[in-house]
């Protein structure tokens, strides 16, 4: 595992030359997940490997796009997405698919189709939970404090969602601790520094 304390944090060479070597037995492709608090920089990750990969195909899924609304994101429903739509088809080279929630309808668009990628990207809370580490060549934690995530969050998306934030905080702190997620994780980031 990369250890990423404040002295040692990996570069994003060495995250991506991690990646590239691939640890899921079997995959056709390589599946990361990057998994941590809100506000902690999950997609700035995620865009950052997309730009500075340059040799490989790579698609990214958002988890805000499977969530089911603020009150039905983190349940088995979500797990049972990432692994038989995708990840179950990109780990055996095939395409894969799934519908993407519309946040102010409230309700999942049509069925999105998406070529195999050789390298698949999940991002967002709940991208790195149990059900699809036998997938994961990667699982990249990124750390922060629920302060600084809230603010960056109410800085990038409003101060209209400040409640629904903090009740998120709760329910997504409460899904890593039962999934185990950070101790699970495979390379560690501060996210106060790294991004």
């Amino acid at each position: 595992m990369l250890n990423k304390s404040n002295m040692n944090q990996p570069s994003l060479t060495e995250i991506i030359t991690s990646i590239k070597k691939g640890r899921a037995i079997g995959n056709v492709g390589r599946i990361v997940a990057i998994d941590g608090p809100a506000g902690a920089g999950k997609t700035t990750l995620a865009n950052r490997l997309k730009e500075n990969i340059q040799d490989s195909s790579i698609e990214i899924v958002h988890m805000d796009d499977l969530y089911d609304g603020w009150q039905n994101s983190l349940t088995p429903a979500l797990g049972k997405v990432l692994d038989i739509s995708i990840c179950s088809p990109v780990s055996k080279g095939k395409s894969f698919q799934y519908r993407k929630y519309n946040w102010i309808e409230s309700k999942f668009g049509p069925l999105l189709d998406f070529i195999f990628p050789e390298i698949l990207i999940l991002e967002g809370v709940g991208s790195g939970q149990r059900v699809v580490r036998k997938y994961l060549d990667e699982l990249i934690w990124i750390d922060i404090s629920a302060q600084v995530g809230l603010q960056r969050v109410l800085q990038r998306d409003g101060e209209s969602i400040e409640k629904e934030m903090e009740i998120w905080q709760m329910r997504e702190n409460y899904h890593f601790v039962a999934d185990n997620t950070r101790d699970s994780a495979t390379i560690r980031i501060d996210g106060a520094t790294f991004i």
